[in-house]
């Protein structure tokens, strides 16, 4: 077990979790939010930004069931699966565009929100596919385990 390289795959996702509730909480609600985000001028602009909030909370299940699916593999010594694997690459998708975009990095925050609703639309779909695919892995998972 203390060989398995999924290990520290597994230290590392709870890394992740706690640097990504806090980036979520800094983004969804701050202390002030409305002087941290511009009031929105249209209707497509706050719905934008609602999409972004719903963004950043899909995340959060979806480390969570990242981090159940790998602790149950390292902890019965059980290969991964396909649907692990691409579970895993959504989510791992979904989280680096909103990591960079919340960070805005070169400028991509901004053009992001100047994109409109596709942008988060978009990230909403590939996390909803990486965490019915993780939940359908653990369910997958759970005889194997109970034996």
């Amino acid at each position: 077990m203390a060989g398995d390289p999924r290990l520290w795959l597994l230290v590392g996702l709870a890394v992740l979790l706690i640097f990504t509730v806090e980036a979520v909480e800094q983004y969804v609600d701050g202390s002030w939010p409305q002087l941290r985000h511009a009031a929105p001028a249209f209707r497509s602009q706050a719905i934008g930004r609602s999409l972004w909030s719903a963004v950043a909370f899909l995340l959060l299940p979806g480390i969570v069931l990242a981090l159940i699916n790998l602790g149950l593999l390292v902890w019965r010594g059980l290969p991964q699966n396909n649907t692990q694997i691409l579970g895993a690459f959504f989510l791992g998708l979904g989280w680096i565009i909103f990591a960079l975009t919340s960070i805005n990095l070169a400028g991509l925050g901004g053009y992001m929100r100047k994109v409109g609703v596709a942008a988060p639309l978009a990230l909403i779909v590939c996390l909803l596919v990486g965490d019915l695919l993780l939940l359908a892995a653990l369910l997958d998972l759970l005889p194997s385990v109970r034996a």
